[in-house]
């Protein structure tokens, strides 16, 4: 299954260097060998090996012949072009921005080097971050293929933004077949995200991602697991704030802020698929039990709601251009609260289970009282005329 991803074409129409970088396995590179237009391309090996887009292996030396030769005419992509070292860097620098050069890195620490008061290339490299697919082009693409109901399309749409997954969902794999699959997997991607930012996956680091997706979402609160598992010798949030900062930099982890709490914030996974098997296997142990399907499609089930619900705040976040925060007012938690110039622009209650009842939308209704803004959403897998609320109810297909 092959995914049309907008970032293409904004990629072509700039007319400097560009750099594309994003934590591993988001696509970048079949993003640009497919979709990207190029003369020239060449993959750096951790080796420092270079095979050119015919696979045949040129040295370093012959690379910068290659580019001073041909830069001007041609447009040429280098991918994992940091593993060539600060020599290269130079080298760049002395060609002073010329012509189209198409950099490609997975380690993120490096990729914000760039773009630091004394980086030698700053002003000649546009950022161009790539993360996983929108929800957008997932929904639009799977609703194509999908004969099942509009939740379980939305919820493949969302595993979907991970694009090693989308062969099993182009062959209808059961979502509890694709975390079966993947459950030995993750744990190694993850450790290979590390190592491109030259950091160790430590028990910290690790204790963090398990806590964060079993709903310990403050610093406060995940200091407290860590503490007691004894990984951490105090219980104190200060003590992980710059593990949660490098989470963040890494692109595992985003920071919320939490509207009507001052300074206050909340910590989720960015990807669905490493949410899943963080939950799973903190809660089930699936890393090192054998489950079945239907035992991995009731975890499934508990966690997903949380994913949604994040995968959506962040899209409508986009959509509308406007800051992702959630929203804490007069004891009421309000799961998308969207800012415009730190004030309240949108505010939506996610609902997200197989039947909806009156129930269900009052207590959506009495969390959406409690606040002020320009329009208010309550969203559900299925709209059905039989809802009612005074406020606008809407599913994915709908915002789409």
């Amino acid at each position: 299954m092959i995914i049309e991803r907008p970032e293409a074409d904004k990629i072509n129409k700039i007319r400097k260097w560009v750099l594309v970088y994003g934590r591993r396995k988001t696509g970048k590179t079949f993003l640009v060998r497919e979709f990207v237009k190029y003369d020239e391309y060449f993959f750096v090996k951790r080796n420092r090996t270079i095979l050119d887009k015919d696979n045949n292996e040129i040295t370093v030396k012959t690379l910068k012949e290659i580019i001073k030769r041909t830069l001007g005419q041609k447009t040429i992509v280098i991918d994992e072009f940091h593993r060539l070292g600060e020599d290269f860097l130079d080298f760049l620098h002395y060609l002073n921005g010329k012509g189209k050069l198409i950099l490609i890195s997975s380690t993120l620490w490096l990729a914000r080097k760039f773009f630091e008061k004394n980086s030698p290339l700053l002003g000649l490299i546009a950022e161009f971050p790539i993360g996983l697919i929108e929800l957008t082009d997932t929904l639009k693409k799977i609703k194509t293929i999908a004969v099942k109901d509009k939740k379980t399309i939305v919820e493949l749409a969302v595993l979907a933004r991970e694009p090693i997954i989308l062969p099993f969902i182009e062959n209808k794999v059961e979502l509890a077949e694709i975390i079966l699959y993947y459950k030995n997997a993750i744990p190694a991607l993850v450790g290979e995200i590390f190592k491109e930012e030259e950091k160790e996956l430590s028990p910290i680091y690790e204790g963090i991602l398990r806590a964060v997706a079993t709903g310990k979402r403050i610093s406060s609160e995940i200091s407290s697991a860590l503490f007691a598992r004894e990984l951490i010798q105090k219980d104190d949030p200060s003590i992980i704030q710059q593990y949660l900062s490098n989470l963040v930099k890494f692109g595992i982890l985003k920071k919320i802020r939490i509207y009507g709490k001052k300074n206050r914030f909340v910590y989720e996974h960015t990807s669905p698929l490493f949410w899943l098997y963080f939950y799973a296997d903190e809660k089930y142990n699936i890393g090192e039990r054998k489950l079945s399907s239907k035992e991995i499609t009731l975890i499934i089930n508990e966690v997903m709601p949380k994913i949604i619900e994040s995968t959506i705040r962040g899209w409508l976040a986009k959509i509308y251009g406007l800051q992702e925060a959630i929203g804490e007012i007069k004891g009421k938690d309000i799961d998308i609260c969207l800012l415009r110039f730190k004030k309240p622009y949108l505010a939506a209650e996610v609902k997200w289970k197989k039947n909806i009842n009156k129930t269900d939308i009052k207590k959506a209704e009495a969390n959406l009282d409690v606040i002020q803004t320009n329009y208010k959403y309550i969203i559900i897998p299925n709209k059905t005329e039989k809802l009612k609320s005074k406020y606008k109810i809407v599913d994915c297909f709908d915002l789409l």
